[in-house]
């Protein structure tokens, strides 16, 4: 039996069954989930949290900066008892070191917070870019949300407090999975703007890179021009020059400049191209979107329109505006292998029709609720939710929706069956067993 998590699945569409009095209140009695080293549900709860919380602080987060160990405790707020901390995991490359300090997760939404700290530069930064990424996890992530937010950044120390999440995957008690960071950079920049020679986006019959040339992605199914088509020095900056400017073989037109050797996109907060616009329809989006790739040794950035050659006599195109990061940054691979503890939770199965969704299962953790259903046309997150406690107390959930979407069982295949996933999390810990009902947009969904 799993010491962290205790389960129950509960069927609850066997309607013709009757339960007497005794044995309704043994069933009950054994879903109750357990966890010796947790603290009970009672009055001297708070005072026992804030015990603990102090503990934390001088032991298993000990490893942590001083400053960013009251904001991780901060971060955490009354979800600390929930926590896993994490001691004794670091990796480092390129001088900087990352250190993971706690976690706090569900089965379907993991939440862990790493130091960042630059050991022989000033790379970091309140406001950095971070990208990050788990990996290892299994489950349903066509339809998972992940991103990251800087917490705290300790100047003296050169240290960042960050919180990478990730929903989506199907995680287990024990599930070991992967945290990756690949590049930290700080976002102060100054613009650039370069004037270019409009006459050269009168030229046709470009050609466009295939998936062959070693460019596997596209922008609305456009993909770059070949390189070096239409070269061209650009006046007041040496670093990037026109590539390839006019219509491709797809019918749209592109700008696409060459960045100068060692230079690179990354070098710049938003890469240099130009903003157009068709007075004869001010609303219309005409930015396909840009695509950076490396092909020979140089970096390409393509910005694809949706402007025909018809079209060109009325389209306004400013100069090639971006801007450029002033600040070094740090690009690496920091990889740390996580042993995540999941929160204490009960699985139930109503079956149930919310507007035109069976809701198949309903996962209540200490802190969220997880919703399965069978529909596409009936995503529950984001409609007026809330939870009943036995007690009669109504907990509105309706703004605390951090996943609300829909995808196939089968990504190869678009024509196969889908689900949606939803969760919702709580303002405070909750017993999961004191969770009674959910209601959907008016539909309640009794779960004992």
């Amino acid at each position: 039996m799993n010491k962290r998590n205790m389960r129950r699945d509960l069927d609850l569409t066997m309607q013709n069954i009757t339960l007497s009095p005794t044995r309704r209140a043994a069933i009950l009695h054994e879903i109750q989930p357990r966890r010796k080293h947790r603290l009970h549900w009672t009055v001297g709860r708070a005072v026992l949290a804030a015990v603990l919380a102090v503990l934390l602080t001088f032991s298993a987060f000990a490893a942590a900066i001083p400053a960013l160990r009251e904001a991780l405790l901060n971060a955490l707020g009354s979800f600390t008892e929930q926590s896993q901390p994490i001691t004794g995991i670091a990796t480092e490359d390129n001088g900087i070191e990352v250190r993971p300090v706690a976690a706090l997760s569900s089965s379907g939404m993991v939440r862990v917070w790493v130091e960042v700290q630059d050991k022989t530069g000033d790379r970091l930064s309140e406001d950095m870019l971070v990208s990050a990424s788990f990996s290892g996890m299994l489950g349903e992530a066509n339809t998972a949300m992940s991103g990251y937010r800087v917490v705290s950044y300790d100047e003296q120390t050169r240290t960042a407090l960050i919180e990478v999440y990730q929903t989506g995957y199907n995680i287990e008690d024990g599930s070991v999975v992967t945290l990756e960071f690949r590049s930290f950079q700080p976002r102060e920049s100054e613009p650039v703007e370069v004037d270019f020679p409009r006459e050269m986006l009168s030229v046709t019959g470009l050609k466009n890179m295939t998936p062959e040339m070693g460019i596997h992605f596209s922008v609305n199914e456009t993909f770059p021009l070949v390189p070096e088509q239409t070269p061209a020095a650009l006046t007041g900056t040496d670093a990037f020059r026109l590539s390839s400017v006019g219509f491709g073989e797809d019918g749209k037109l592109h700008i696409q400049i060459a960045y100068a050797d060692g230079v690179s996109y990354q070098d710049y907060l938003s890469a240099p191209h130009s903003t157009v616009s068709d007075p004869r329809n001010p609303d219309a989006i005409l930015m396909l979107g840009g695509a950076p790739f490396e092909y020979n040794g140089i970096w390409y950035d393509d910005m694809a329109y949706a402007v025909s050659v018809d079209d060109l006599p009325y389209i306004i195109f400013s100069n090639l505006q971006g801007a450029r990061y002033l600040r070094e940054g740090a690009t690496g691979s920091w990889q740390v292998m996580l042993n995540i503890e999941i929160a204490d939770e009960i699985i139930y199965h109503p079956n149930v029709q919310v507007g035109g969704a069976l809701v198949e299962e309903i996962r209540v953790s200490e802190i969220g609720v997880f919703a399965r259903s069978a529909s596409e046309g009936t995503i529950l997150g984001h409609r007026p939710t809330y939870a009943m406690t036995k007690g009669g107390e109504k907990i509105i959930l309706t703004d605390n929706c951090v996943e609300g979407g829909w995808g196939v069982d089968d990504m190869i295949n678009p024509t196969s069956t889908g689900h949606a996933r939803d969760q919702w999390v709580f303002d405070e810990p909750i017993d999961p067993s004191e969770i009674v009902l959910l209601n959907f947009d008016g539909v309640d969904v009794p779960l004992q």
